[in-house]
């Protein structure tokens, strides 16, 4: 009969975390994923409402007066839908030229202080996306395009998407300090 096979030290580290942080990861990487087949979808239509922006200029001399506007609504959404999946994914820009020389408990410490502080910069971007979509609804801001569109409709992805990114950190910081990761 043979051995089963033996956990490797991701998957020991993994199995040590507390199950709760099991379920968070978990989730968040399932989002991570929903949001960047959202993000797919928008960047699509943005695709499609400027090329239409562009026929009816060129053959018909006439604009739709919502392509600038809207693209530019696109683009925020595909930019903070994305910042969980990339972060998920380890894409995020980091320096590490320093990690190289440290010992691996020095490693985990700074990396765990850096996604702390990432942490509370997103929280803090979270909180300044909050304020100004607050503002925007308490006063009914209407952009200065054609289609005043209420500007709350659109800000609400600030909030939403550095409140997600700071989740995503706060796993970060609890896993390296659970000692998952490196």
């Amino acid at each position: 009969m043979a051995e089963p096979a033996k956990p490797t030290g991701s998957e020991m580290t993994e199995s040590a975390l507390p199950l709760w942080l099991r379920g968070l990861r978990r989730a968040l990487d399932l989002l991570a994923g929903a949001l960047l087949g959202a993000a797919i979808i928008v960047l699509v239509l943005v695709f499609c409402l400027m090329n239409v922006e562009i026929v009816s200029r060129y053959f018909f001399g006439v604009s739709t007066l919502i392509a600038d506007e809207y693209s530019g609504y696109g683009f925020a959404f595909v930019i903070l839908a994305g910042l969980v999946y990339t972060h998920r994914s380890g894409a995020l820009l980091r320096i590490d030229f320093g990690l190289g020389v440290m010992g691996r408990r020095g490693r985990r410490f700074s990396l765990a202080a850096a996604s702390l502080a990432s942490l509370a910069l997103a929280g803090f971007s979270a909180y300044a996306g909050y304020q100004t979509w607050a503002l925007s609804l308490l006063f009914n801001s209407g952009s200065a395009f054609a289609s005043t569109t209420p500007l709350w409709i659109p800000q609400i992805v600030m909030p939403v998407g550095f409140a997600l990114l700071a989740l995503s950190f706060a796993e970060e910081f609890l896993s390296r300090s659970y000692g998952h990761g490196q």
